[in-house]
Parts: structure tokens; C-alpha cells; sequence
């Protein structure tokens, strides 16, 4: 495993560049840590260990990664440390987990430099920075797979493979990572795919305190090996004097150096590290040789976190995350359904007049099904938090439009959330969609991006959004009116107030009115009461960590909700109402996906069930994503019915929906 630099040179006096961890306040506590783990008895170690994984802030989401206990009988037991039994296809998995690591060989001056890689998609190597610190470097390198002695103990030939930094390229320094594309074949023919991949979960708790740990790697560039079960996890505070350390993650070695870049497993074979540095002991006097105490890697969902921070703004970011997504079964997130039309300069309307507003009658109503539903204590705590945008004129923060109202978020100037009620026995189609976009004149301008966000030609950039609603185009689209003018205008009215901005948020995806719409349409039809009457709460869920976009735009950066949420309350019979939520969007980030089981050893859902990014989840899971506070109503919730290891559900089709 690792102990000192993990590169090494042949016939060259040129050493790499070091990779040591130098803060003395972080070897300290690893140092307390890893005394802590060798304290005591064997039995004590074992009391120690079972302790110090239970109480690990990781330990329930890390159950969630074990596999149930006919396929794996003892894996509880293994995380908490009474058990070492393993099931026999562990072997199987390391082996063909193997695979795809290689061996990177960097030409220098006198000999080759050796490092560590391993694939995560088809196309896509990950390894040090520190290895190939630069798109020139990675041009003269290559990898080598298949470098590793066979069942008769013959060591086969490596296969080498050319590296790709033309096609994709990206590093961190401050992370010590880089991915770099990687030729299809091989010179000898034989093409890449042959060796698989590691798909990468980018969740935290793939691991907890004190829990094993296997690396397969080159040390020194020899022949591939692995070391199992060799390393505990050292779990030490996320912050301390020596900064943030929650990207990182401590485990302890007392075995021989080991090879920058490798993949560092848990019990699933599921990577949650990239093997980068060593941790030396203290020292005792400038002199004393240097003990080796414990190895640090780079956590998965640290690297994650970079990527998706940049996929906007990193053209080589987006096209990692695209393939890893692919890797693991995801579609790409970006897709190509945006329209041209709505890149292009529009006619961007004048507010509408006040005097349009002055009907009481507009607007969100809580009475409208038999339970009322009252907006105001939803988001109360934000608005006392300050995260909801004030109207003009102290008129509060509840900006009413006909049959729906919007609140925008303060900080992040898209909306926070929207109310809409449907009455479907009235709908009213508008005989002609016209895109009427505009601003509204009771908020101040700077808490609702406009065209210079959403248009093409106001600056040069990767990627460009269209305006995706909240409130579809046909929710508001209703009258009780008997005149069939009246009823005409009035939904004339209910589309052109869905086209502010104030309705609308990047469409980064296959999120839209008519995704949303099919689910609300069939919601209406499971109505049991001749009223057919719905209302819907629709926003997106921000995140510390969304990507930025639009630094050449006029009022940018934004940051960019990558999931959207909504809760539907559906006027079953005439005295009783049911609620079902929602999640559309980058769903494999959301932790109550656990329950869901997503993950099953190496194996995610079937790419049928997952392409859709769409889940029924839980009014409770809704409210910590975002905040709100939707109280009685969660009682309502059809998901509470289900069995609380399934209340999470993808779903594939209509008829997945429970409510």
C-alpha cells in the first residue's frame, strides 16, 4: 500500500514530485487515532471497533451499501468488526475489479516514471495529479493493463494504451486528481473495453471508523498486487488546525509503499478513495529515520463535488460527469431537447401594469380543496432566515397571479417555490402558445434573472438554458366563467402569467411543463370526486455545492439547481385529500435514495429503471431538502402507506405512482 511517494523511476536519479501530508496538526490527530486502534487486547480492539462504527455520523447511510443477508451473511457484522467471514465471491469481485487498474508509465530523462490509474467509465482513467500533473505529461504517457502475474504464476506482457488529453483532460492540484480520456484500442488491437470499470458513487458514507479497507495497485511500478484488509479507516475530525480535512480520508498501514492513483475499496469493492499520500510519524529529533503510520486518499464524493461545482463553467467537467453517469447508468445530464428557438434573442415583454394585480380574487387560494393548505407557515422559516426576496413596498413576499403564486429565493434569485391550484372538471386550452416572457415589476429586477441570463447571444458560453416552468403553462388554464369569451380570456390570462420570470428556473435537463404535466394529468384522473381538483407545490432544491454558471452575463454568476421537487394534494373524494412527492433531476445525490436501495454490491438499478431520474420519495425527505415545512400535511402523505424501506421508489412509468 502507500507509505512514502508513490511514483517511482527507473534507472533515473529524478524524483517525483513528493506526496506527503505535511501538516503537523492533522499527523498529530492521525497519529492519536491510529494509537487509539492498536490500544489495548485483541478483545478490546474488537469492543473498540464496534463502538467507533456505530457511532460514526455515516453508520446508518453506510448500511445502505450493504447488500441483504442472502447475498452476503456477514457484511453488518464486518463494518462493526465482530466477523472477518467473507463470501466466497469477494474474490470474484476484487479479481474482476482488478481489471481495470494499470499501471501508468511516464517517460524521463534516464528511465520511466510509474504511477497508479485506474478506469471509471469506458473511456475515462483517474489517477494523481502528482502523477500527470498536465495535458503534455498525460500526451507521452500511457496505460498499461494486463501487467500482473496469472493462476501458473507467468507474468503476462502489459498491453499498453495511449492516453487521450486531446479529447478530455482535467486536474486539481488541490485535490491531486486528474482524469484523462484513453485511446479504444490498444496498439496491439485490442480495444479497452475489455477491461471494465469502477463505477464511482459520489455519496459520502461508503466507509466508516474502523472499518477495512483493500487497495489495488503497482507499487513501485511492479507487477499489479493488492493488499486486503491491510488498512483501517482513521477517522478524524472534518476541521481542526490544519483546515478543512473532509475531502480526505485517513487509513492506517504497516506494510510496504505503494502506488499513487489506486483505487482504495470498501467491502462492496466499491471505490471510495484515490490512494494520493503518506502520513509520517511525528518526528522525535531532525535525525530519526521516518515511520510510516497511515496513508491519506482523496474521497470519491470530494471529487465529485469538484466536478459538479464546475460542469458549467469546465467544458472537460461536464464531459467527465457525462461519462461517469453513463458508467453508473445515467443519461447525460445536459440534454440536446433544448429548442434552438430559445437560445436566440426574443422579445423580452414590459411588466405588466399594477393595475393588473388589484383583483383580489388572484393568486394561490388555501381553501381550495377541503383541508386547507395555507401557504404562509411553508415558508416561514426561510423568510426568517432571510432567504425569501421582499416585494416592493414592504407588500410581503407572496407574488399572487392568476390561480397560482410564486415566492423567489433571496440569494439564489430563482424561485424558491411555486402554488398552484388546478381545476381540472374547468381546464381551459388557450388556442395559441405565445412565449410572452417578462419581468415583474412588484419585485426588484435583481431577484429575477432575465434574457441576459437565458439567451444565447449575451455571452459566449459551453452550455445555455431555456426557461423551464414551475407552474406549467396549462395549470392556471381555468374558469368557472359561463360566457365562453370570459372563459377564453380567462385562460389567455392564466398562460400569459405563467410566462414571467418569476415562474421560471433553468431547464438543465429533461425537466419540464410536460413531464410534470403528464404526472399531474394522471394524478387528476386517480380522483374519485367529480370537483377533480389538485393543488401543486413545485421548486427547486439548492444545494451549497450547484455548479456556477454565466460569469460573462451581466448580473452573473448564478448557481444552478441541478433537482427540482413537487407535492401534489389531490381532492380524492369530496371530504378527503392524499398528498405524493416528488424529485426529478441529479436524484443519485439525494440521501434518502438509501432506502431505496439503489446499490446492490457493484450493481446499480437496470438503466431502464434509473434513465428517467424521476422519484416518488416523501413529504418528510421534501422538507430537508429544502427547508419548507409543509406540517399536517405530511399525514396525507400516500408514501406512508408503503413499507419504510421502500417509501423512495423510481419511477420508470405512470403507474409506478402511488397515491
Amino acid at each position: 500500500m502507500g507509505g512514502r511517494p508513490m511514483a517511482s523511476i527507473e534507472n533515473s536519479p529524478i524524483a517525483m514530485r513528493p506526496a506527503v501530508v505535511e501538516d503537523e496538526a492533522v499527523i498529530a490527530e492521525i497519529a492519536q487515532a491510529a494509537a487509539r486502534a492498536r490500544a489495548g487486547s485483541p478483545a478490546a480492539r474488537r469492543r473498540a471497533r464496534v463502538v467507533r462504527a456505530k457511532t460514526d455520523k455515516d453508520f446508518a447511510t453506510r448500511l445502505g451499501f450493504v447488500e441483504q443477508t442472502q447475498s452476503d451473511p456477514n457484511g453488518f457484522e464486518r463494518i462493526i468488526g465482530t466477523s472477518n467471514l467473507l463470501a466466497i465471491n469477494f474474490l470474484d469481485r476484487g479479481r474482476r475489479s482488478a481489471d481495470a487498474v494499470c499501471r501508468i508509465k511516464l517517460p524521463m530523462e534516464g528511465g520511466h516514471a510509474y504511477g497508479t490509474g485506474f478506469l471509471i467509465s469506458p473511456r475515462l482513467l483517474m489517477t494523481n495529479n502528482h502523477v500527470l500533473a498536465s495535458a503534455a505529461e498525460a500526451a507521452q504517457a500511457e496505460a498499461e493493463f494486463g501487467y500482473e502475474h496469472d493462476l501458473d504464476g507467468v507474468l503476462a506482457d502489459p498491453v499498453g494504451f495511449n492516453l487521450d488529453p486531446h479529447t478530455l483532460f482535467i486536474t486539481s492540484a488541490e485535490l491531486d486528481v486528474t482524469l484523462v480520456a484513453v485511446a479504444a484500442l490498444a496498439e496491439s488491437g485490442r480495444p479497452l473495453d475489455r477491461y471494465g470499470w469502477l463505477p464511482l458513487i459520489p455519496m459520502t458514507g461508503k466507509v466508516v471508523d474502523g472499518e477495512w479497507v483493500s487497495i489495488i495497485q503497482h507499487p513501485n511500478g511492479d507487477p499489479k498486487q493488492i493488499a486486503i484488509h491491510a488498512s483501517q479507516v482513521l477517522k478524524t475530525a472534518a476541521s481542526g488546525p490544519g483546515g478543512d480535512r473532509s475531502n480526505f480520508l485517513h487509513y492506517s498501514t504497516d506494510t510496504e509503499p505503494g502506488s499513487s492513483g489506486s483505487p482504495v475499496f470498501n467491502d462492496q469493492w466499491q471505490v471510495v478513495a484515490l490512494h494520493h499520500k503518506a502520513v509520517p510519524a511525528p518526528q522525535r529529533s531532525a535525525n530519526a529515520p521516518v515511520e510510516w503510520i497511515a496513508n491519506e486518499g482523496v474521497r470519491i464524493s470530494a471529487i465529485s463535488r469538484w466536478l459538479e461545482r464546475s460542469r458549467f463553467e469546465d467544458e472537460n467537467a461536464r464531459r467527465a460527469l457525462d461519462q461517469i453517469g453513463r458508467a453508473m447508468g445515467f443519461p447525460p445530464l445536459v440534454e440536446p431537447a433544448v429548442s434552438a428557438s430559445s437560445l436566440w434573442p426574443t422579445e423580452q415583454y414590459a411588466p405588466f401594469r399594477q393595475t393588473r394585480w388589484k383583483d383580489p380574487e388572484i393568486g394561490y387560494r388555501p381553501d381550495f380543496l377541503s383541508k386547507a393548505i395555507d401557504l404562509e407557515p411553508i415558508y416561514r422559516a426561510r423568510a426568517k432566515a432571510g432567504d425569501v426576496a421582499p416585494l416592493r413596498e414592504g407588500a410581503g413576499h407572496e407574488l399572487r397571479y392568476f390561480h397560482f403564486s410564486a415566492l423567489l429565493h433571496a440569494r439564489r434569485h430563482f424561485p424558491l417555490m411555486t402554488a398552484v391550484n388546478i381545476d381540472g372538471a374547468n381546464l381551459v386550452r388557450p388556442a395559441e402558445r405565445k412565449d410572452t416572457w417578462r419581468q415583474d415589476a412588484r419585485i426588484d429586477p435583481e431577484y429575477q434573472p432575465d434574457d441576459n441570463f437565458y439567451v444565447r447571444t449575451r455571452a459566449e458560453e459551453k452550455v445555455y438554458f431555456s426557461r423551464g416552468h414551475l407552474v406549467r403553462l396549462l395549470d392556471p388554464c381555468w374558469s368557472h366563467a359561463t360566457d365562453s369569451e370570459q372563459r377564453k380570456a380567462d385562460g389567455i390570462r392564466g398562460m400569459e402569467d405563467s410566462f414571467h420570470f418569476t415562474n421560471a428556473a433553468p431547464q438543465v435537463q429533461s425537466y419540464n411543463d410536460e413531464d410534470w404535466g403528464n404526472l399531474e394529468d394522471y394524478i387528476l384522473e386517480k380522483a374519485q370526486s367529480s370537483t377533480r381538483r389538485l393543488s401543486v407545490f413545485t421548486g427547486p432544491i439548492f444545494r451549497d455545492r450547484d455548479p456556477w454558471y454565466g460569469r460573462q452575463r451581466t448580473g452573473g454568476p448564478w448557481q444552478i439547481p441541478l433537482s427540482f421537487w413537487k407535492i401534489a394534494v389531490l381532492q380524492k373524494t369530496d371530504t378527503q385529500i392524499v398528498a405524493a412527492a416528488f424529485i426529478v433531476g441529479q436524484v443519485e445525490y439525494v440521501r434518502a435514495l438509501y432506502e431505496a436501495k439503489i446499490y446492490s454490491g457493484l450493481k446499480p438499478y437496470s438503466i431502464e429503471e434509473i434513465r428517467s431520474r424521476k422519484l416518488q420519495t416523501t413529504i418528510e425527505t421534501v422538507e430537508k431538502q429544502t427547508g419548507l415545512d409543509f406540517g399536517a400535511l405530511k399525514r396525507f402523505d400516500a408514501a406512508n402507506a408503503l413499507e419504510s424501506t421502500r417509501r423512495t421508489r423510481w419511477i420508470a412509468r405512470l403507474d409506478d405512482i402511488s397515491i
